[in-house]
């Protein structure tokens, strides 16, 4: 997939926490995977930092990053 292959896992910067299109708040994540509350919930301590990559439209570790980074600091 294409989208996968742009994506760098792991690498420390530009890291996706860092990310205008980057979005872990646990309310957020639930509100997009809406039965994640059935089994789980968006505020569990195993998904860490982890978040929504709203241009990708992909579940992702805070730690990846990819050549579509932006910062949420303006410049």
């Amino acid at each position: 997939m294409k989208i996968l292959n742009s994506l760098q896992r792991g690498n420390a910067e530009p890291a996706c926490e860092k990310c205008a299109h980057f979005h872990n708040d646990p309310a957020h994540i639930e509100e997009v995977y809406r039965g994640l509350t059935t089994m789980s919930s968006g505020f569990a301590s195993v998904r860490d930092r982890d978040g929504i990559c709203n241009y990708h439209q992909l579940y992702l570790s805070a730690r990846d990053s990819c050549q579509r980074f932006t910062s949420r600091m303006p410049a």
